[in-house]
């Protein structure tokens, strides 16, 4: 087992819940968030390791935008973090 945190972001709760179980296994800490919004106001993002992140959110969209949005929002997070 990895003494590391790892955070998986996905709006499919099944999804979600298979990972958890997979990864439970592999590292020492798996915290999950269904709703993508909740990012930015997790407590200890940055203590994060690992964020295994869903790239399409939204019905019908399949563009990798939504995905890439939120990464560049935990990166600023992160960035802020680190300045402080």
């Amino acid at each position: 087992m990895l003494d590391a945190k790892i955070l998986v972001v996905d709006d499919n709760k099944s999804v979600l819940s298979a990972l958890e179980i997979l990864l439970q296994f592999e590292y020492k800490t798996v915290k999950t968030i269904s709703n993508p919004n909740q990012i930015s106001s997790f407590p200890d993002l940055v203590d994060f390791d690992i964020v295994l992140l869903d790239m399409n959110f939204s019905a019908g969209v399949n563009t990798g935008n939504e995905g890439l949005f939120w990464l560049r929002e935990i990166q600023k997070k992160r960035r802020r973090f680190r300045s402080l």
